[in-house]
């Protein structure tokens, strides 16, 4: 059974909180799926821009950890990546 992987464009100063549980880089973009309350949302960035830099300075080593992605408006940092540490998520 293959799930569903729905697309997300995060807008600015919007957050998105899940499960890692793939990373890829193709075709052009850096991807990531996150599994957000039992669906799988993919968020992409064109491998040339500042987004997709920042997660492909990270890569695979996001897979497994739980994490937030935060779009922001500083076109320095447009987006801000956050670990979740398991113990302090289960609140």
């Amino acid at each position: 059974m293959t799930r569903e992987i729905r697309e997300a464009e995060l807008q600015v100063w919007q957050e998105i909180i899940g499960d890692c549980t793939s990373f890829r880089t193709k075709l052009g973009k850096t991807a990531i799926i996150l599994r957000v309350h039992g669906q799988d949302i993919c968020i992409s960035f064109r491998l040339g821009s500042k987004e997709g830099a920042i997660l492909k300075r990270f890569g695979k080593k996001l897979v497994g950890q739980k994490l937030g992605i935060l779009r922001t408006d500083s076109e320095a940092q447009p987006i801000v990546l956050r670990v979740i540490s398991k113990e302090k998520s289960r609140v």
